[in-house]
């Protein structure tokens, strides 16, 4: 499925156990250490990994993998406006109704997935942050 993540991603892990995943999907990855104060689920750490050559919705892609406190929470994968009606009509076909559907963006909020409109680019995210991302769609579609 071209608009679903790579079974062996799973939202939770740590970086220790994330990277020979990357290793294995990225042509090459970076890892950045960020300020935890501009991510507001994390208490301790902020890391981004910037993976490049990400095989997603049909061709390589750049996909930011964040983690808070070393737990893998969720990935930005980017892409093109041009590609919004492909990219929403295989999320339809794949979740169904959106629960969301904004300008800024389209959520399957029961999926963990979201596409942004006003920043070309995926969204996928976790258990752990399903509650923060609902309450902010319902806040952005009130």
């Amino acid at each position: 499925d071209p608009v679903t993540l790579p079974s062996q991603v799973t939202f939770g892990v740590g970086l220790a156990d994330l990277e020979p995943v990357l290793a294995n999907l990225c042509d090459s990855y970076e890892v950045r250490t960020l300020d935890p104060a501009e991510l507001p689920i994390a208490q301790t750490s902020h890391v981004q990994v910037d993976c490049e050559g990400f095989d997603h919705a049909g061709q390589p892609r750049l996909a930011e993998f964040v983690l808070a406190d070393d737990q893998l929470a969720f990935i930005w994968v980017l892409t093109e406006s041009a590609e919004e009606a492909g990219h929403l009509a295989a999320l339809g076909a794949a979740h169904g109704t959106p629960t969301h559907d904004t300008a800024a963006f389209v959520a399957w909020a029961d999926d963990h997935v979201a596409l942004r409109r006003d920043i070309p680019e995926f969204l996928y995210y976790g258990e752990a942050v399903a509650p923060m991302y609902r309450a902010w769609f319902d806040q952005m579609a009130g």
